[in-house]
């Protein structure tokens, strides 16, 4: 992708640029059904999307290497206490990304329905984050 993925939190109350960005696999369904019919054979009704879905696996480096992203850390525990501490709130994140030229790809509500980590033996810290589009209901 080559752009940047910046996570925020409580309308940007605290923001985290990750060092090192993925590609990125956006999973977009609709809920169509089909249905047999008796003088038509299947016939397929169009359904409702369903919320986008997506998962991020990369590393949070612990060095300072020349190819992190500008604004981020080599401080990996920072992204783990980050992630962990506002989900221990319920707060959905908000995560913005961007092309290689700078332009936003996308920029939607999320919440993280998994995220496991390990530590390597250099103190990176490999990680993966499933993450759900997020909904706000309500409003005019």
């Amino acid at each position: 992708m080559g752009g940047n993925i910046i996570f925020s939190a409580n309308n940007n109350e605290e923001v985290m640029i990750l060092p090192v960005v993925p590609e990125i696999e956006i999973n977009k369904s609709q809920n169509n059904e089909q249905f047999e019919t008796i003088n038509n054979g299947t016939i397929n009704l169009v359904g409702d999307e369903v919320i986008r879905t997506f998962s991020i696996t990369s590393i949070l480096p612990s060095q300072k290497y020349r190819w992190l992203k500008p604004g981020s850390v080599a401080e990996p525990f920072k992204y783990v206490d980050f992630f962990n501490k506002w989900r221990a709130k319920k707060v959905p994140f908000r995560v913005i990304t961007s092309k290689r030229d700078g332009t936003e790809w996308f920029n939607m509500a999320v919440l993280i329905d998994n995220f496991s980590y390990k530590v390597r033996k250099n103190g990176d810290v490999e990680y993966t984050l499933d993450l759900s589009e997020y909904r706000f209901v309500g409003g005019n």
